[in-house]
């Protein structure tokens, strides 16, 4: 087809719309277009890395880029497409009503079947095209073979019923962006890119892209290539139509593992394109990318990011070659213009851009709390008692108690008096335990201490000297109070290590605001803008960091004494990163940039940082999960017991562990926000507070237990209810059918893949676990298979019927799923429902049913192991 350097000019002519918004005359998207564009103007593989303001602008960019690229690398044309027919295929045909046909061959234009042809003579005149039930042939003259396409779907009728018309848009625009005619122009692409992205994230910019071009005229996304989601259990989802069942061009999927096989089939069109979008994808991929990155069959791996993610930094370390595409500072002020359209998505751009171009990093540095010389002689201590011969329960116990008393005298935001009555009152999730019974802990762990009795006692010493100097007053406090005062007209989000912080802080009417915001590192929003961010320490996590926050353009963080060394040495680390992208852009030359050496009082002190950092490698070790030691404890029990696999292992801040089947949602409680959501296991993070039932025999989650109480007790509406009913009712009629013909999980998805479908047995068993959440298939398509596998009356008769439900039992759950986050948030205020609503008897199984954990540790198994289905998906005490 034509060169690839039609995409350079794809911004030129045309113009692409989002959600009615004009994007594509921002000059730095043009930027970034020309730059992805160039990853298919070469012949050898490349790696690239973009890191961006933080706007959708950039994503729907990556996806029209992608798509068009693969168009411009080629197609199966005319004589290229049918000469990969058999005769007896059935192919499609027609020009503005696309129709079934068998393939008969070719005749010459004496219609004799009598062919010569090579490089060099060719008398093909006629392919014929045959529909045996109407008795009919039809001879399409070579002019019209580019409208002869493989069929690659499973019915076998050729009634001359048509697919649907022929839209002529797709030709007429790829024709005009890639400068050859429509009549070169085939239905079906030979190439595709693998993106991996949120399912949500494509499905809104699929419907959302519009591209205008030619003085008007105006198409979609999915009108140009086609494309599918593949779930990790490999079950595809088609988007849009595809007539012709062709190889999608875009292959959608959320994990890198899945991508990974996506690229390594060798079945259908040929993979060119790997992106990843997303910092979370490229963080929880970090053993699987580099296989893929280096994969030279592929033209391109390229990873889309935010700037204020450190999920690249790796990569660009190790891929020398790696190009980039980076929204520094100096890049910006180089290669960014106030907005030519103005619109919501613009206005947003440009804020971000004015964030990172104003960034300002300031540091508020407060008297009192933990000194400099107490953090370090309480650090000293214990790295003395790490190397110790002291008996190893005890010594770990030590370290754990007095290494978290250490952090949260040096972070915490409130007074321990605050903590001590909100644990008394038993406002806080189960486990947070009390300062001061923990130094009391200390205390009786230094007596038995022997030869080491002398450093744990100067330790717990210190340990309560801080803890009584911040039992009534606490500096960070006074100081964010004050923030508070002096900026309410301002919209802020406070930043605090631990989400019990939140609870308490939010008890206090001076800081429970409109305009105040407050999060945890490990849940920070940094798609949200502000026009402050007030960080109360030194902390960090993959989802936040003061260096990168480009969430509002000044960052003040709170910073104890103690805290001040450690954050310039994080700061002038961030600093050389950035100068590293700059140098990769051709910005700035590595003799411009004003490294700062090292004192020799700072030589010393990195010294005892690097020791501190085996300090707290050693404490993360032993407070971590002992996964193996606990799987085979539990996987012990599992012989004569009904069991499950796990997929992940995690322990609260009680001290109480738990399994995770892979396909349990976890019902998890934002209290910065007040909202609940269901969230996948791989996705749950440190800090988050989980929602259980406090029932020994109950393993499902709170919405599943509030959505049978609602039904048992008749407060559903007759539609609801009737949904509810064939929700159940069709997985127990494919179970049913599994168990009385004696089939496996496999068995089952290799029959209706015979019917057409694309499952897998990882979906199968997905679905019919009892442990599963599935209310129903995504596709209608898919539950028409499963009732022509089982013949089921009432299926058969009611397919729609069944498949409205499943939309009316998701919106229910939905629904109950906001009623748990306002019943969670007006406990913890006091308020009360309505008398005999709904809410009232949600609110009262939260009150006297759920208990809220903070999740302290999270882990994925790498390799899954069998534990009774007792313990799964709830608490446990080791």
């Amino acid at each position: 087809m034509m060169s690839e350097q039609a995409l350079f000019r794809l911004l030129d002519k045309c113009d692409i719309y989002f959600e009615d918004s004009l994007i594509s005359k921002e000059y730095i998207v043009k930027k970034y277009a020309d730059f992805l564009a160039s990853s298919f103007s070469g012949e050898d593989h490349t790696v690239s890395v973009a890191l961006h303001t933080g706007s959708i602008c950039f994503d729907i960019v990556s996806f029209i880029i992608a798509a068009i690229g693969c168009l411009s690398m080629g197609g199966s044309y005319s004589d290229e497409a049918i000469e990969t027919i058999e005769k007896g295929d059935i192919v499609l045909y027609g020009e503005h009503k696309q129709e079934r046909y068998i393939w008969a061959g070719f005749v010459d234009k004496d219609y004799k079947p009598t062919l010569i042809y090579s490089e060099t003579s060719d008398n093909r005149y006629y392919a014929v095209l045959e529909q045996p039930t109407k008795a009919g042939r039809t001879y399409a003259p070579r002019t019209k073979w580019h409208l002869i396409t493989p069929y690659n779907g499973n019915s076998q009728t050729t009634d001359g019923r048509g697919l649907r018309k022929r839209d002529s848009s797709r030709n007429d625009f790829i024709s005009y962006v890639l400068d050859t005619s429509p009549e070169a122009v085939s239905s079906i692409t030979d190439f595709s890119t693998v993106v991996v992205t949120e399912r949500s994230t494509f499905e809104r910019i699929s419907k959302g892209v519009r591209i205008v071009y030619n003085e008007g005229k105006s198409i979609g996304l999915l009108d140009i290539v086609t494309a599918s989601y593949y779930t990790s259990s490999g079950e595809e989802y088609q988007y849009g139509t595809n007539p012709a069942k062709s190889d999608p061009v875009l292959k959608i999927t959320g994990k890198v593992a899945t991508a990974r096989d996506l690229v390594l089939d060798k079945r259908g069109n040929k993979t060119i394109g790997f992106i990843v979008i997303g910092s979370d994808h490229i963080s929880n991929a970090r053993t699987e990318l580099p296989d893929l990155l280096d994969r030279k069959s592929l033209r391109f791996s390229h990873l889309v990011a935010g700037i204020d993610s450190d999920s690249t930094e790796g990569i660009i370390e190790t891929h020398k070659n790696t190009a980039v595409f980076a929204c520094t500072k100096e890049f910006l002020l180089q290669n960014s213009l106030p907005p030519q359209i103005k619109n919501v998505l613009t206005a947003e751009l440009d804020r971000q851009v004015e964030h990172i171009i104003n960034n300002n990093v300031a540091t508020v540095i407060i008297d009192g709390g933990c000194s400099r010389d107490d953090f370090w002689n309480v650090k000293t201590a214990l790295d003395i008692i790490r190397k110790s011969d002291w008996n190893a329960e005890s010594k770990d116990t030590f370290l754990i108690t007095a290494y978290s008393l250490l952090n949260l005298f040096t972070t915490a935001t409130f007074p321990m008096q605050a903590l001590e009555r909100a644990i008394e009152n038993g406002e806080l999730a189960a486990g947070i335990c009390s300062p001061h019974a923990r130094i009391s802990k200390l205390w009786d762990l230094a007596d038995d201490a022997g030869t080491i009795a002398e450093q744990c006692a100067y330790i717990t010493n210190i340990l309560e000297r801080l803890y009584q100097e911040a039992f009534s007053v606490c500096h960070k406090y006074d100081a964010l109070k004050q923030r508070m005062l002096t900026s309410a007209e301002r919209n802020i989000v406070v930043v605090v290590p631990k989400a019990y912080y939140i609870n308490i802080l939010l008890a206090d009417g001076a800081f429970n605001l409109k305009n105040v915001t407050f999060s945890t590192t490990n849940r920070f929003d940094n798609s949200e803008q502000y026009d402050e961010v007030i960080v109360t320490g030194n902390y960090y996590s993959k989802r936040f960091n003061p260096f990168k926050c480009r969430a509002a353009a000044d960052i003040t963080v709170l910073l104890y004494e103690c805290e001040l060394r450690e954050f310039e040495r994080e700061k002038r680390r961030s600093d050389n990163f950035e100068h590293k992208l700059n140098t990769k852009l051709g910005i700035v030359k590595d003799h411009t940039f004003d490294y700062v050496e090292d004192s020799v009082e700072d030589t010393v002190i990195s010294k005892d940082m690097n020791s501190f950092f085996d300090l707290d490698q050693y404490i993360h070790g032993i407070s971590s999960i002992d996964l193996k030691t606990l799987t085979e404890k539990a996987s012990g029990f599992a012989d004569s017991i009904p069991t499950t696999e796990v997929y992940a292992v995690g322990r609260f801040v009680n001290g109480e562990q738990i399994f995770f089947s892979k396909y349990y949602n976890a019902v998890v409680f934002n209290t910065g926000k007040g909202t609940v959501t269901e969230i996948d296991v791989k996705n749950l993070a440190v800090g988050d507070m989980l929602v259980f039932v406090k029932r020994d025999d109950y393993t499902r989650n709170m919405v599943d237990y509030i959505y049978e109480n609602l039904q048992s007790l008749g407060r559903f509406s007759k539609e609801v209810s009737v949904a509810s009913e064939k929700a159940w009712y069709w997985k127990e009629a494919l179970r049913e059918y599994k168990n009385n013909h004696n089939l496996s999980y496999s068995d089952v998805a290799k029959q209706l893949q015979k019917l057409g479908s694309s499952l897998r047995e990882a979906t199968i068993r997905q679905w019919l676990i009892r442990e599963s959440h599935t209310v129903g298939p995504r596709e209608k398509k898919t539950l028409e298979q499963i009732a022509d596998l089982i013949q089921d009356e009432f299926l058969l008769t009611d397919i729609h019927g069944y498949f409205e439900s499943f939309r009316i039992v998701r919106h229910k759950r939905k629904e109950i799923l906001d009623l748990i986050g306002r019943s969670i948030t007006d406990n913890l205020n006091g308020h009360k429902p309505p008398k005999g609503s709904i809410l009232e008897m949600v609110h009262s199984n939260v009150e006297n049913l759920s208990e809220t954990l903070e999740l302290e540790s999270v882990a994925i198994l790498e390799n899954s192991v069998l534990v009774p289905i007792n313990v799964i998906n709830k608490p446990f005490a080791e």
